[in-house]
């Protein structure tokens, strides 16, 4: 949940940030593919490509 990178339920480790602390309780999705140029992936914080929650709880 550091992330907020949505992954798929097999996967044990985040390949974005290296947590095992995943949430399926989530909220609204946003699909970054260049984040130098994203003003999305810059406000929240984004740099790594990929699809993410807008909210996680």
């Amino acid at each position: 949940m550091k992330c907020k990178l949505l992954v798929p339920l097999n996967v044990e480790i985040c390949p974005n940030c290296g947590s095992r602390d995943f949430s399926d309780d989530w909220e609204g999705i946003t699909i970054i593919i260049d984040p130098e140029s994203s003003e999305i992936a810059r406000s929240l914080n984004i740099t790594k490509p990929g699809r993410y929650a807008l909210k996680v709880r």
